[in-house]
């Protein structure tokens, strides 16, 4: 009896033992989401070309901004939103053609081509760089305000 008990032991010993390297070795899974770089809210100044919000987003990160609140205006005495409700996408002044002058617009690195934001934007990246956030207007001599954004990304 006490050599099948140790016999039992002996082969839960081996068994337990073989797996024991494997149960400690394993890395914590990735499961499928992505790190969460602390949510952070930015001005966007309607009186500058470009506001560099001080993020560096990499190739794949998961960009997300938010309009928060304020108005902003391409000339004086308008009040316009992120999306720039009323402004003219055909105006000859804009830095994106098509969309709204007033919108909110986005790029990514110093020579990055310009994407539109709005409201609500929420996209991988495909290029490295520093993000930058503007009004869709080349004259910015004669604007005014701000609007306040919530900027997320995820890697």
């Amino acid at each position: 009896m006490l050599k099948k008990l140790s016999l039992v032991i002996l082969i839960e010993f081996l068994i337990l033992g073989c797996s024991m390297p494997f149960l400690f070795s394993r890395s914590t899974p990735n499961i499928g989401a992505s790190q969460k770089l602390e949510p952070r809210l930015f001005e966007v100044r309607a009186d500058q070309a470009w506001n560099d919000t001080g993020i560096f987003l990499e190739q794949g990160d998961l960009l997300i901004i938010r309009y928060v609140s304020g108005f902003w205006s391409p000339w004086s005495g308008g009040a316009f939103d992120a999306i720039g409700s009323g402004g003219d996408p055909d105006c000859d002044c804009n830095v994106i053609k098509g969309v709204s002058h007033a919108a909110l617009i986005g790029k990514v690195g110093a020579d990055g081509l310009p994407f539109f934001v709005g409201e609500n934007f929420r996209q991988r990246m495909g290029e490295t760089g520093m993000l930058y956030l503007g009004i869709n207007d080349m004259r910015i001599t004669d604007n005014s305000g701000s609007l306040l954004v919530q900027v997320e990304v995820w890697r």
